[in-house]
């Protein structure tokens, strides 16, 4: 069972915004803004509009959260979780930069750490919100995790497809992001693992799009879960100086091969990846075996190799 630590546990009585040199929001002002309320174990939405939509996005975080935990790593944190959920994407940018002061906001979604909220949009997707929530979890859990995997990690589990099994979430995940790979381009084939490895910040080329291949590489031979497990032990391999060698039980310069290999592969595949659907979560086993026909997806995820 994830663990809400209860000393550290979110007060509803006393939040505010509170990022460096912006003004706090007061906690009433912001329950004004945000009058609707769905609380779940590890969330607490707080929404406008469309109780049924919300409705969704919460049974999945929840589940989402157990997933990782259950099959990937610890994912303990200070839960509740607050999210703000705006009616669109104009209205989530004007939030962030009038009342937290952010003048460049992102497309989707983000995490706010001294608030402990989550800002995002009701059409943002699933996705989004399974890799923006990832961010505290991985901070939290794998302190230890390399610069790139601070992208690296939460990207790639915002690609996924499944559906509910009674209370439990089954889901595929391993599949590439189109608007990622549309996004690198004719670079695509031309990334140098060793430097994306060697990086200092998370200020790539490009950032989270070229991270993620990194997971994606390691999702392909079989040895992402082994580097998470490693991270979260903090115990590396004697002989090996990253993360990602101890993983893969070599180092970067036997790697090459194989991953230039990989995106050979994957640039091949870019009219497929291009198809792909937004992350869906279907009702039942049914729907999603119609669902994966249609777009040509694994017809069973607990059985699916990328």
């Amino acid at each position: 069972m994830l663990t809400a630590f209860s000393s550290l546990r979110f007060s509803l009585l006393c939040f505010t915004l509170v990022l460096p040199a912006v003004p706090a929001m007061s906690e009433e002002a912001f329950l004004k803004q945000f009058p609707l309320h769905k609380q779940t174990k590890f969330f607490d939405f707080r929404y406008k509009r469309n109780p049924d939509a919300v409705e969704e996005v919460a049974r999945f975080a929840d589940g989402f959260l157990r997933l990782v935990h259950r099959d990937y790593f610890k994912a303990d944190y200070a839960f509740p979780i607050r999210v703000a959920v705006l009616e669109d994407r104009d209205r989530f940018q004007e939030f962030l930069r009038r009342d937290v002061g952010i003048t460049d906001p992102p497309n989707f979604g983000i995490f706010l750490p001294q608030a402990r909220l989550f800002a995002t949009y009701e059409s943002s997707g699933l996705g989004t919100f399974a890799h923006e929530i990832l961010h505290p979890i991985v901070e939290n859990n794998l302190p230890l995790h390399p610069i790139w995997a601070t992208e690296g990690i939460p990207t790639f589990f915002e690609k996924f497809y499944g559906y509910w099994q009674n209370d439990k979430l089954v889901i595929a995940l391993g599949f590439q992001n189109p608007w990622r790979i549309q996004a690198l381009g004719p670079e695509l084939t031309k990334l140098d693992l060793r430097q994306i490895l060697n990086y200092k910040d998370t200020q790539g080329r490009f950032r989270e799009c070229e991270q993620r291949m990194v997971s994606m590489f390691l999702w392909k031979q079989g040895k992402f879960k082994r580097m998470l497990s490693l991270i979260e032990k903090g115990e590396p391999p004697p002989g090996y100086t990253t993360w990602f060698e101890a993983a893969m039980e070599m180092d970067v310069e036997k790697a090459k091969p194989l991953w230039q290999a990989y995106l050979n592969e994957v640039a091949t595949q870019v009219p497929q990846i291009m198809k792909l659907p937004m992350s869906t979560v279907l009702p039942n086993e049914e729907a999603y075996k119609a669902f994966a026909a249609r777009y040509g997806l694994p017809s069973d995820p607990t059985d699916w190799k990328p």
